[in-house]
């Protein structure tokens, strides 16, 4: 037999550790008009789009000569905050949630600062609740996590029925490992807004590190339902394939990683690996290589770089 392809089981049977998980979720798209006053349209004010969820997330959009604005969500399973500025009005944050695969609308009427008071608008425009809000979502994006859970925890008491307060709350334990209050946090925003996915990752976690095995369990699986094109998942029941000696199974789940997430290292790895079984020596030589590359520290380099001198 030739000695290039007479493996040891130890050497192809490769256990890969899961990498952590990250949130997203199914799109949606959200429309809306900017006008004044008299409801005129106002041409180039700005929506700045944000989310707890993902502390850099950020997108910008200006309003076309009909005051009209729209854009993709590419996880409508969040709430996601809306600040509308143009120059000499007052600008309005809202926090909005569109639902899956729908088109939600999000029209606001700018006012100048003396059209704000002769509504009586003031003491809305600068709510207690929002301004506490806003104020640690900003800390959050900034990195100022002791600040931002701060924050968080007062616009809970501002708005305790606010399913957004208790979800960015969450998000900012979750960022701090403090996972009791991510369970106690989290589990209130669910109890105001069942359907609200984007936590089910935190509270799994959570559950995790607590040693909640069932609890942690239930929600790893509403994850993985919530998430199912997400790489981390994919990657994960390519894993258990590969374990199981199927590669042949395994093989194009990881040509969905990779196709979705190409700078995945351990997934270039995992598939070389697989092609190793499969037969597909130039693809095995490929991922492996990229793998390398990708990640030249890796704790597989080493077995990587036997694998190729082995077929070279």
């Amino acid at each position: 037999m030739n000695q290039k392809k007479t493996l040891s089981a130890a050497l192809i049977a490769i256990l890969i550790a899961v990498s952590g998980i990250a949130l997203a979720g199914p799109q949606a798209r959200i429309v809306g008009t900017v006008t004044d006053a008299k409801g005129g349209p106002i041409v180039g004010a700005t929506v700045t789009i944000t989310t707890p969820a993902f502390g850099k997330f950020k997108v910008v959009l200006t309003t076309d000569k009909d005051g009209k604005w729209g854009t993709i969500l590419n996880d409508s399973t969040i709430a996601y905050d809306y600040l509308v500025e143009a120059k000499g009005y007052i600008p309005i944050k809202q926090n909005k949630k569109v639902g899956i695969g729908s088109e939600g609308t999000l029209d606001v009427q700018l006012l100048t600062a003396d059209q704000a008071v002769e509504k009586g608008l003031v003491k809305e425009v600068v709510d207690p609740y929002t301004l506490a809000f806003n104020g640690a979502v900003e800390k959050f994006q900034a990195g100022d996590l002791d600040g931002a859970i701060e924050g968080a925890k007062k616009a809970t008491e501002l708005g305790p029925d606010k399913a957004g307060a208790w979800d960015m709350a969450t998000k900012v334990a979750a960022a701090k490992k403090d996972w009791d209050l991510v369970i106690q946090w989290g589990e209130k925003a669910l109890s105001i807004e069942p359907d609200n996915g984007s936590l089910y990752g935190a509270l799994m976690e959570a559950y995790k590190a607590k040693g909640d095995k069932a609890k942690a369990l239930e929600y790893e699986k509403k994850f993985i339902a919530a998430n199912p094109d997400k790489p981390e998942i994919l990657y994960n029941q390519a894993v258990d394939l590969y374990n199981k000696g199927d590669f042949k199974g395994a093989d194009p789940i990881l040509r969905r990683v990779i196709e979705g997430a190409p700078e995945y290292a351990n997934a270039h790895f995992l598939l070389g690996m697989s092609c190793v079984n499969l037969n597909k020596i130039p693809d095995m030589k490929k991922h492996l290589a990229e793998y390398i590359r990708l990640d030249p520290q890796g704790k597989e380099v080493a077995t990587a770089k036997e694998m190729l001198e082995a077929f070279k």
